[in-house]
């Protein structure tokens, strides 16, 4: 059963890398019409960058950061709707998805069943693989290590991805900050925006709003890589550490089964 949504939902803000004013709007679909980016279906866009973030070539323009926005789409089972970006980058709100999932109201519509894969696939950079089984449902196991932290680890299905996903906040280590601004990312980043680590894994402020979010994060992130598929999934997927570009080739492994 398809998904859309009941009415279109605008956010506006900052681009967590650009720093500069932008918006997303997402606006309801028919059954079949898929998930699109300024015109395009995910499915069909090209990979910009990978450095930080998802930045993807679109009809009108390069558009950054877009993995949050669509972790809040495919997480809740919208599979049609009509996604545009202005200003070059989805704004970063809260860090999380959760303001996207807070406004999104869902309407069930017809549409096809996910694709399961025919056979595994895995994917590897050193110690950062991903590996995806055939399974019933869409289901995650995150691993995320950034020593000299602790390891975090999750395992997260979607059958509340508001809850149990959505409020996972992107994060950095304090140590990187620096070297980020001066390489011109995270422009528009701020405490309000995104988790700040301590080397030893402590927020530098507040606290966690859950126990393993930095794995629930990466999670998050990959869900929304993976809606560049350009269909909806069905599969238990194993990420030991996993990141953008990972997230991508594996991204291309999935379509080359297809």
């Amino acid at each position: 059963m398809g998904r859309t949504v009941a009415a279109a939902v605008t956010r506006r803000g900052v681009g967590l890398h650009s720093g500069r004013p932008c918006a997303a709007r997402v606006a309801p679909a028919p059954p079949g019409h898929g998930l699109r980016l300024n015109g395009a279906p995910l499915g069909q866009l090209a990979v910009l960058s990978t450095r930080r973030a998802t930045s993807v070539a679109t009809p009108t323009g390069p558009v950054a950061t877009v993995e949050h926005l669509l972790a809040a789409l495919v997480g809740q089972g919208v599979t049609d709707a009509e996604v545009t970006v202005e200003g070059g980058e989805a704004p970063i709100l809260d860090g999380s998805a959760a303001p996207w999932a807070q406004a999104l109201i869902l309407v069930e519509h017809g549409g096809g069943a996910p694709w399961r894969p025919p056979r595994s696939v895995s994917v590897a950079d050193g110690e950062r693989w991903i590996r995806v089984s055939p399974a019933p449902a869409l289901r995650l196991t995150v691993v995320a290590h950034h020593p000299p932290a602790p390891p975090w680890r999750c395992e997260v299905g979607l059958e509340d991805f508001a809850r149990d996903v959505a409020p996972a906040r992107t994060y950095v280590f304090l140590r990187d900050v620096a070297a980020l601004r001066a390489a011109g990312l995270a422009q528009g980043g701020a405490l309000d925006n995104a988790l700040v680590l301590t080397d030893a894994g402590a927020p530098v402020q507040g606290a966690l709003r859950l126990p393993d979010e930095p794995a629930r994060h990466k999670a998050l992130d990959l869900l929304g890589d993976l809606a560049l598929l350009g269909r909806p999934l069905a599969a238990h997927v194993e990420a030991h550490r996993p990141g953008h570009a990972l997230n991508q080739r594996l991204v291309a492994a999935l379509r080359a089964l297809a």
